[in-house]
């Protein structure tokens, strides 16, 4: 798939760091054959489009049509994607799946910088901003935390915080964890699959039924639910393969 079938940029929308891409960028691809102006303003009535929401309103400094500015829009990817799809053509479901892979790529990028940070650290060590000492340790006296100090590595702020404990200044507590009976297991799990089993039949109706009845009254929650479902149920074989697929029992004749 081609990475810059529209370009997509960072952007900010209620003080939040999103991915945007440009209205009129999203329009040309999708070879809508209508005037922009018309088609964004229709779609955001149609739709319900929130502005500083779902999109943002601009008028660049080097556009001017027939003396007045010219009105650019710069959209969410969700806002994007509900736009492609309701194209109902190739160009649409193309950029959709396009959007989707801008998404996974941020997050993939997102969980490598952050992560380190906020999840792979010891217990009660901390990263902040400083140039010298990043590491923040604690401990925990049985009522509050107690703080240690700063240190340059990780590794330094564990070794405070053993010797904090070898120094009988604070009382280990540890926690111990609940066994599980081999019942409350057998029982979480048939419940489980009562809970797939009982969405594969939600599934079914939705596309036998309810998928249809909305395609013809043309409604907005076809594309918001048809999401969902498939979300979910790609799902449901990796859970099925731990614990076996559900199979239900023979009822008498």
């Amino acid at each position: 798939m081609n990475d810059q079938l529209i370009p997509v940029f960072n952007g900010t929308i209620a003080n939040d760091s999103i991915l945007l891409c440009n209205a009129r960028d999203l329009h040309t691809f999708l070879n809508v054959g209508r005037d922009f102006s018309n088609w964004i303003r229709e779609r955001i009535s149609e739709y319900g489009f929130t502005a500083n929401l779902d999109y943002i309103v601009f008028s660049p400094d080097s556009a001017k049509t027939v003396g007045r500015r010219r009105k650019d829009y710069q959209l969410t990817l969700d806002t994007a994607k509900e736009l492609a799809m309701v194209e109902r053509n190739e160009q649409g479901r193309q950029v959709r799946r396009y959007f989707i892979e801008c998404e996974k790529k941020l997050h993939q990028q997102s969980s490598t910088v952050i992560a380190p940070h906020r999840e792979c650290l010891p217990k009660m060590v901390y990263h902040h901003q400083s140039k010298y000492n990043p590491y923040r340790a604690y401990v925990w006296n049985g009522e509050k935390n107690v703080y240690i100090g700063v240190y340059p590595t990780v590794d330094d702020a564990v070794a405070a915080q053993q010797l904090f404990y070898k120094n009988g200044n604070v009382k280990r507590i540890l926690k111990v964890q609940p066994e599980i009976s081999d019942a409350e297991k057998e029982m979480f799990i048939g419940n489980l699959h009562a809970v797939l089993h009982n969405f594969r039949r939600i599934d079914e109706i939705w596309r036998s039924r309810l998928r249809p009845a909305l395609e013809v009254m043309d409604s907005k929650l076809v594309y918001l639910l048809h999401d969902r479902f498939n979300d979910s149920m790609c799902v449901l074989p990796t859970i099925e393969s731990r614990i076996g697929k559900y199979i239900p029992p023979k009822l008498p004749r």
